[in-house]
């Protein structure tokens, strides 16, 4: 059995959202889900429901009990279930939602070993759900809406009650049905297409989803390869429901994939905006988006790995994210890699107007192969190192715009909170936290110029904790690399870090402080290459313990502009605009909630620019722009023009340098090599230096300065070396 063989059978990803969000809202009206059209007069609405919030950082171990006064005012509810086991895959859990008391009370009954899921809750009104499965082209939604318990009951679940049939029809821009193709095994066991297909690739995601309360469920597919008949070639994901109110949406996400893997078709379907019953796509709500790639050099000289995409529903609390991966069985090729994107997702909930959808690549940069064996069969496996995930395209009303949705995180296989978005409920002692939220200022159409992502050098969003638990002091460092078009360079290729304490350098590896002292942590990224040159990011930050304030600054994202768009480089210097997030992000941890959040504090701000490589530094003027100010997550905006800048850099290109400084004397010094190109020729001409007596070894500096030492002991830049420009 070949690789692509095993890669044709169908992928089947049960996934639950390890979190819930509420948000406050008011639903004063009801229908009831039927495509029938039949209203079911027995399903009762409640006029007014008061959504106020909910602990994340609860577990799902057991059913919450927070109205429950003692252990003997719980009631029991069990939920017998049937269901034929050949045909549907039972749930393991279901949802017990207080409908009178949103701020908390959710809980979970578990299967009691015979059958039969069950829990404890207190006295209430509660919506049941249960979620069944028909792998993989069924999903049945039991839910009873307004359970009035009062004691121990018992109900029944079965995907019999599922009596409302929702399916799908995916179009393509051009209104055909995007369909897999058919094939068969033959008698020597070996796959046969008999018929090609417009897509090889499909990631289908249904989700449940409670209007002001957040995505419950999200159930996920992959088809890959042909399909066996012309009823799966479309590979569909249908929804059975019972009958429901409207505060519940049924949605469908689609990421499907041409056979040559060079572009991508993303749709969005729900109950809301597309006739019930049968969901289709407008093939005149599409819109699409073109990247190019830069491998990075670890990567360049890899296989290539394709590429994966993300479609997330935002709610502005809980995301629901669909991906589909994708494999390329050929060498890279070249530089870089094109990649096309159409994106159908034209809904908006009036319910929750700040619900966006938002679409992110995910490029596999590098990685190490290896081999996995499955029933005495071996296959090639890839261990990803590195990769870059992509700008966020986010589409609002059929309109597209890149926009930066948040970096903190180093891995893109999780959607992880961010805890400078996080907020404290003291009246509750519950921390909230969200997803970042996007920076207008960092917000401009697609239709500006898009450079080449990866093609740069980032910026370094280090993020830095450090507080007191259980007597101990405690730190914690990391480093996420932006770049310029707000896409995040993941994985630890090309980083190198050291640490100083009190002054006295550490191993990272093994070090524990026992005391408050002094960090110095310093972090080398070389992992980047722009315009053939080596580039590199080198950021110290230094912080006291001993102070109230034991948090360094850190920037936050940079963009230059011009006036045709998003760009780092420029005809002349007077074309170029420097804008970047900067902020003090101080720690506040609270030891019994195991969590802190981040408070925003004003920072010195110090920039320079050099010829690149030189470290030959001149101050670059910028002022803070207040309407910008945007806390939690990004805090002080900044602006500065490069008409003022001077001197030559190779090519033209000039480095960065940000220093930053708190009102507790904790700082940061970043210096990011190349940062941007000016292409006047009055900023690109090196002058010539010849050795002198000291031989052909000589090495200068661009400014003519004699160095001292050998050039591997010399530091990042361009020397002249007996005449001749040497790249280090």
């Amino acid at each position: 059995m070949t690789q692509k063989l095993l890669l044709r059978a169908t992928l089947l990803v049960c996934a639950m959202l390890l979190g819930m969000s509420l948000q406050a809202q008011v639903i004063n009206q009801s229908t009831v889900f039927n495509p029938s059209g039949i209203k079911n007069p027995h399903v009762k609405f409640s006029s007014s429901v008061n959504c106020q919030g909910i602990d994340l950082t609860q577990t799902r171990e057991q059913p919450q009990k927070a109205t429950a006064k003692a252990e003997s005012d719980l009631c029991t509810v069990t939920l017998n279930m049937e269901y034929d086991p050949e045909v549907v895959q039972a749930p393991f859990f279901a949802f017990l939602i207080d409908n009178n008391n949103l701020s908390g009370n959710y809980g979970m009954a578990f299967d009691n070993g015979e059958g039969a899921l069950q829990g404890q809750v207190a006295p209430g009104n509660y919506d049941i759900i249960a979620v069944f499965s028909k792998m993989p082209h069924a999903v049945y939604y039991v839910i009873y809406e307004y359970q009035e318990v009062t004691g121990d009951m018992t109900l029944t679940l079965s995907p019999d009650l599922c009596i409302n049939h929702i399916t799908t029809k995916n179009y393509d821009p051009d209104g055909e049905l995007l369909k897999h193709g058919i094939g068969h095994i033959d008698e020597n066991n070996v796959f046969v297409t008999d018929q090609e297909g417009d897509i090889d690739c499909t990631s289908v995601n249904n989700i449940l989803y409670y209007k002001g309360f957040g995505a419950l469920d999200s159930y996920m597919c992959n088809f890959i390869g042909p399909m066996v008949d012309e009823e799966t070639c479309t590979v569909p994901l249908d929804f059975y429901v019972t009958d429901v109110s409207d505060k519940y949406l049924f949605i469908q996400t689609r990421i499907c994939k041409t056979p040559d893997l060079a572009k991508s078709y993303i749709s969005y379907f729900s109950t809301d905006n597309v006739k019930a019953g049968i969901l289709e796509n407008d093939p005149n709500d599409y819109v699409s988006q073109t990247y190019a790639y830069k491998y990075s050099p670890y990567g360049a000289n890899q296989i290539g790995y394709g590429i994966e995409d993300m479609i997330m529903t935002l709610d502005g609390k809980m995301p629901s994210a669909s991906r589909m991966a994708s494999m390329i069985d050929a060498e890279k090729p070249g530089d870089t890699y094109t990649y096309e994107v159409w994106a159908n997702v034209p809904y908006v909930d009036a319910h929750l107007p700040e619900l966006g959808i938002v679409l992110q690549t995910n490029f596999p940069d590098n990685g190490e192969v290896g081999t996995i064996t499955v029933d005495d069969m071996t296959f090639e496996t890839i261990d990803f190192t590195s990769w870059t995930l992509g700008p966020a395209l986010r589409v609002r009303n059929g309109q597209k715009e890149f926009t930066n949705i948040g970096h903190h995180y180093r891995d893109p296989n999780f959607l992880r909170w961010n805890y400078l978005y996080g907020t404290l409920d003291e009246e509750s002692g519950t921390i909230g936290l969200k997803l970042l939220p996007s920076p207008e200022a960092f917000t401009y159409p697609t239709e500006q110029a898009l450079g080449i992502i990866g093609g740069n050098c980032p910026i370094n969003a280090v993020r830095a904790q450090s507080y007191e638990q259980d007597g101990n002091m405690k730190y914690d460092i990391h480093d996420y690399f932006v770049g310029r078009y707000g896409e995040s360079l993941c994985g630890e290729y090309g980083k190198n870090a050291t640490l100083k304490y009190n002054c006295e350098e550490v191993d990272l590896e093994t070090f524990v402080p026992e005391n408050k002292g002094t960090f110095e942590w310093t972090s080398t990224y070389t992992n980047v290459e722009v315009d053939g040159l080596p580039g590199h990011n080198t950021t110290t930050v230094y912080f006291d313990q001993n102070q109230e304030d034991m948090t360094p600054p850190a920037v936050e994202m940079l963009h230059f502009r011009s006036e045709e768009g998003v760009t780092d480089r420029f005809a002349t210097a007077a074309d170029g605009t420097m804008e970047f997030y900067a902020s003090d992000f101080n720690y506040q941890y609270y030891p019994d909630l195991w969590n802190g959040v981040f408070d925003c504090q004003p920072v010195e701000v110090t920039v320079e620019y050099a010829p690149y490589g030189t470290e030959e530094w001149n101050e670059l003027a910028v002022e803070e722009i207040p309407e910008y100010y945007q806390e939690p997550g990004w805090g002080y905006f900044y602006r500065g023009s490069l008409a003022g800048v001077t001197g030559e850099g190779l090519n033209g290109w000039f480095d960065l340098r940000f220093r930053l400084q708190d009102a507790s004397g904790n700082w940061m010094d970043q210096v990011v090599s190349p940062a941007f190109r000016i292409d006047d020729q009055a900023y690109s001409s090196v002058a010539t230096v010849t050795a002198d007596k000291g031989g052909d070894d000589a090495i200068y500096n661009l400014a003519g300065q004699r160095m001292r030492g050998g050039l591997n002991s010399m530091p990042h830049g361009i020397y002249i070396v007996g005449g001749k420009k040497v790249v280090k």
